[in-house]
């Protein structure tokens, strides 16, 4: 993992750098890329309602199959112990 990490920061350091080079302002460049890109609520407006609502009903079901699957595998409890076999057998010497 640290060496993806590693690369990713020297892969942004000499892109900061190059574009420095060229003398472009890396903040003007960022701006402009995001500019471009569509905001999420774009992206959602794009995609039909009705198709919207399937994978959202998708989704849903998923998780709750996810969820009922993951409860079912959690075995049942085997602890017998009551409350007094808890209990240390022994507290010092007993009183007189």
């Amino acid at each position: 993992m640290t060496v993806l990490l590693r690369a990713a920061l020297v892969i942004g350091v000499l892109s900061y750098f190059a574009l420095m080079r060229t003398g472009a302002d890396p903040a003007a460049e960022a701006r402009r890329l995001a500019g471009a890109l569509p905001t999420a609520q774009t992206a959602l407006d794009a995609v039909p309602t009705e198709t919207r609502e399937r994978a959202m009903r998708a989704v849903l079901a998923r998780g709750l199959m996810a969820e009922l699957s993951r409860r079912a595998a959690e075995p049942p409890s085997t602890d017998t112990l009551e409350d007094a076999d808890r209990q240390p057998a022994w507290r010092g010497i007993e009183p007189r």
